[in-house]
């Protein structure tokens, strides 16, 4: 546990001192690793992988209108 809390106070403080296109690169390259991840573990195709992406798509932007999740468009 107490290296849990350090690893999220030093992502923390990581984020806080990446621009908004560091991280969101960081964030980029994270999912890309991680699709790429479960295309080689698991028989996943394409278009499932898609719904997935479109649905969290979703969540987003419903969280977004919900006050949950601040996005800046444009």
């Amino acid at each position: 546990m107490r290296a849990e809390k350090n690893c999220l106070f030093e992502c923390y403080l990581i984020t806080k001192t990446m621009t908004e296109r560091e991280q969101v690169e960081a964030f980029s390259d994270d999912l890309e690793k991680l699709i790429y991840r479960y295309r080689d573990e698991f028989d996943l195709t394409v278009a499932g992988i898609i719904g997935v992406l479109e649905c969290a798509k979703l969540e987003v932007w419903d969280g977004s209108k919900d006050g949950d999740m601040e996005i800046e468009i444009g």
